[in-house]
């Protein structure tokens, strides 16, 4: 908690109008009192600075327009303003969090508190004002998954706990009630008049109710009562009707009662006591609140207050505070004004009733949560993309109607459809936005590849086998989409000796149970289970498997043609290991080649470094019982890996890219990626011996110092690991790397401060004192692969001497760079060889 607390926003009081910018202008204000405050202020047009005691206003116009550019320009200026310490809290509506949020890693933001603040998003707004306009689709996502990826939720008050557990399936924990300061206003002078006058505060808005409030008042008016509606406020929109909501509404009024309305659209806040002072009450008839400061203000100023039965206002309005309940209805909210005209005295004694308490807003900034784990925030940030591009999809595919192109593509003999692919860019990104020949062609390769396969199999080239080496077992579920693609990629290896054992698990669509039912192809065996999860198929198929060694393969994923030739051969030489793993083709979705760290049992512990298809022992697997069908919402495989490292059986990594990944949809992989936290506590709950705080600071000790520091060094506990020369690097792990030969070996407080400083700054390389030549300690990680991103240098305040330079710039290693046949393929994606980090408290893991 020693940086600062980063408001982003659209709404700033008094720069730009909104109840949300009196929230933030409150919030920072006290915040920049105890730990600091920053507003990034981000507007369309230009806004007068103000200056603020202990608050930084930076303010940003956006230029142009749209949600996107805002989320954009967002997380453009909060990467360059935020440092380590630092808390970033951003508004929800508008999805303006979206971007900082789904790219936090490449921004350098994975390390730093991100929290989303509750106002109110478009998803609720919409219902609110029955009605969705098109556009409005990718924001609402846009703000779904701002919630989702947040480190937490902040809502001002309980009542909302269950919209935003039960709407966007966001853990309970991550949900935090942090009510919004009120700022004080002094009560309102009370001047009564001869007619009932009714204040309405806030911007005009369908989902503020404003028309349900013209529409009661006018009931009444009928009825002859005398009354008067003063609407203070801002002017709003009507997306309804298209027009501005006063002109709206005064359409509505008619010209028989347009004098019992007025609206007072130039108010400020200081404004509030004075407009107020002849109200018989303060009427809120929102369809949709978060908190409504002006209900409370309202309160503060001794008013009684007419609200709606909505979670912002549970168990803090009732009669007992000053409030007057209505069943959220038309005719619910005539009932109750006309309660008040009639009964002045009910006026009266509500206003003298103690005001709604909701609570301090300051404990929640008291500890800051903390960061999600790096595979979550990936996992995460994946099953974002794919719903917001979704949704952008949806909305292009309304606005365009059916292609026309497309249906011509499918047409095109593939050569003259090959010269269109050749045509100019502007053509064929006019073309793109209409049509995909890329799917058509993709579709065509399919087709051929599957028929060369059938020709193959009915000229008899896969005769049975009764003892094959390898069985390859398929669980399905319903999904067999891409099942004849997976199959097809066994049936294309270059390794002859195997078999095929097709899982049903519990499958109920119709189709998939007649794809299976109707399956008849030489070594594929079917079997049929009740419905038991991924990890039960796999073990049911696993257990009636004739191969030495077992494939776990799911039914949208394919083997390369060389998968199980080099997997054997790489497994073969080493008896007492487990299962060989490999790199991998991410293709559909994204198309990249996935390289996993090198093998470390520390970091095992902390998170699964291996995918899950592998070339597995069938003793093994019968060794350690198989997968654990507890494990059925994911994670199944990663426990299997530990439950074999616990019975001491070793694995080969084999550094080649042998298995393809369709990366499509929301996948359980992407599921269990973004549910990475709860994922490893079942994880952790299921090993209690391997958790032991003990047995992982052992682990640590081991596998993962803090330091390597060559040369002559005393004992320096569990963090420095001391070896004579550098020879001895590639045995050692320690994720900093000093050379201490030749001066006297500094002390552990300065090499602690060393490291100390590299782990807070993740995109610096090295650290060196202020000696000539500096002491240098650096990133293990940039010492075995050229390409590692890692480039700042810290300078630490000390004066020691270092060796005159004697490390290679380049020590190599097996698994920590990118091998060279692949920089010039496709994209590549690693998993950082220090991804799990290492400020890990093994007692609180």
């Amino acid at each position: 908690m020693s940086g600062r607390v980063i408001h982003v926003t659209t709404e700033l009081h008094p720069e730009t109008p909104g109840g949300a910018g009196v929230v933030v202008d409150s919030l920072a204000r006290r915040l920049g009192r105890t730990r600091g405050s920053l507003v990034v202020l981000l507007t369309e047009e230009p806004t007068s600075s103000t200056t603020r005691e202990d608050v930084e206003v930076v303010h940003r116009v956006v230029t142009g327009t749209g949600f996107m550019k805002r989320a954009e320009t967002a997380a453009r200026v909060v990467a360059d303003t935020a440092r380590p310490g630092d808390r970033i809290e951003v508004q929800d509506f508008e999805g303006l969090g979206y971007l900082m949020l789904a790219h936090r890693g490449d921004l350098g933001l994975d390390r730093i508190p991100i929290t989303v603040r509750f106002h109110g998003p478009y998803d609720l707004l919409a219902e609110a004002m029955d009605t969705a306009p098109s556009d409005w689709g990718v924001v609402r996502a846009m703000e779904a998954e701002s919630y989702r990826m947040a480190d937490a939720v902040l809502i001002p008050v309980p009542g909302h706990l269950e919209t935003l557990v039960g709407r966007y399936d966001l853990e309970p924990e991550r949900v935090l009630v942090a009510p919004p300061p009120i700022p004080p206003l002094p009560p309102s002078p009370s001047r009564r008049v001869d007619r009932a006058v009714f204040g309405v505060i806030g911007r005009l808005g369908e989902m503020k109710g404003s028309q349900d409030m013209v529409r009661a008042a006018l009931d009444l008016l009928e009825e002859g009562r005398d009354l008067t509606v003063r609407f203070i406020g801002a002017d709003g929109w009507s997306t309804t009707n298209s027009s501005t909501m006063i002109e709206w509404l005064r359409g509505l009024i008619g010209p028989a009662h347009q004098d019992s309305f007025e609206f007072v659209t130039g108010a400020v806040r200081d404004d509030l006591p004075e407009l107020t002072a002849d109200n018989l009450a303060i009427v809120v008839p929102s369809r949709f609140e978060s908190f409504c400061l002006a209900a409370h203000e309202a309160r503060h100023m001794g008013h009684p207050v007419v609200v709606p039965p909505l979670p912002a206002f549970e168990g803090l309005f009732t009669a007992e505070t000053g409030a007057l309940v209505y069943n959220g209805t038309v005719p619910g909210l005539m009932d109750a004004l006309r309660t008040l005209v009639l009964n002045a005295g009910l006026a009266l004694e509500l206003a003298g009733r103690p005001v709604p308490e909701p609570g301090s807003p300051w404990p929640a900034y008291e500890t800051d949560p903390e960061p999600r784990h790096p595979r979550s925030q990936s996992g995460l940030a994946t099953a974002a993309t794919q719903r917001v591009s979704a949704a952008w999809e949806d909305t292009r595919a309304a606005a365009a109607g059916p292609g026309l192109l497309q249906r011509i593509y499918q047409r095109l003999p593939e050569g003259l459809a090959n010269v269109l692919r050749k045509a100019p860019r502007g053509l064929k990104e006019r073309v793109k936005q209409r049509a995909s020949w890329p799917a058509e062609l993709e579709r065509r390769q399919r087709e051929a590849r599957l028929r060369a396969v059938e020709e193959r199999i009915v000229a008899g080239e896969f005769r049975e086998q009764a003892s094959p080496e390898v069985t390859v077992v398929i669980p399905v579920h319903d999904d067999v989409g891409f099942l004849d693609e997976t199959l097809a990629s066994v049936y294309e290896q270059t390794f002859d000796s195997w078999e095929i054992v097709l899982v049903d698990d519990g499958s109920t669509e119709s189709g998939a149970v007649a794809y299976l039912d109707a399956m008849a192809r030489p070594r594929v065996r079917v079997i049929r289970q009740e419905n038991r999860g991924l990890p039960g198929a796999r073990n049911s198929g696993m257990a009636v498997a004739r191969g030495r060694y077992l494939v776990p393969l799911d039914s949208d994923d394919e083997l390369e043609r060389d998968f199980m030739r080099v997997m054997i051969d790489a497994l073969e030489p080493h008896p007492q290991a487990a299962y060989a793993h490999c790199y991998t083709r991410l293709h559909h979705d994204v198309d990249a080649i996935w390289i996993t760290r090198p093998f470390n049992p520390y970091w095992q512990l902390l998170g699964n470094g291996i995918v899950g298809c592998v070339l597995l022992r069938k003793e093994a697997w019968v060794a350690v019982g198989g997968y654990d069908e507890t494990m059925a919402r994911g994670n199944e495989d990663w426990e299997l890996w530990l439950r074999l490292m616990e019975a001491r059986w070793g694995q080969v990594q084999v550094p080649r890219v042998l298995f393809r990944y369709r990366k499509h949809g929301i996948s359980m992989s992407v599921r269990t990626e973004a549910q990475f936290d709860v994922g490893r506590r079942m994880v952790r709950d299921r090993h209690p011996d391997l958790y032991d705080p003990e047995t992982m600071r052992r682990f640590k000790r081991r596998w993962y110092p803090l330091v390597t520091a060559i040369g002559e060094g005393g004992d320096s506990g569990d963090d420095v690991e001391w070896i004579p020369d550098p020879e001895r690097l590639v045995t050692t792990w320690g994720k900093f790397v000093v050379d201490t030969r030749g001066v006297d070996p500094p002390g552990a407080p300065l090499l602690a401060t060393m490291a100390q400083a590299l782990e807070g700054e993740p995109r610096a390389a090295r650290a060196v004192t202020k000696g000539l030549p500096p002491l240098v300690m650096q990133r293990r990680w940039n010492l075995h692969d050229p390409g590692a991103t890692p480039d700042r240098v810290i300078v630490v305040e000390d004066p020691t001497v270092g060796p005159e330079p004697a490390l290679p710039t380049h020590v190599p290693r097996a698994g920590w760079s990118v091998p060279a046949e692949l920089d010039d393929t496709l994209p590549v994606q690693r998993q950082v060889p220090e991804e799990t980090g290492l400020a890990v408290d093994p007692a609180r893991w």
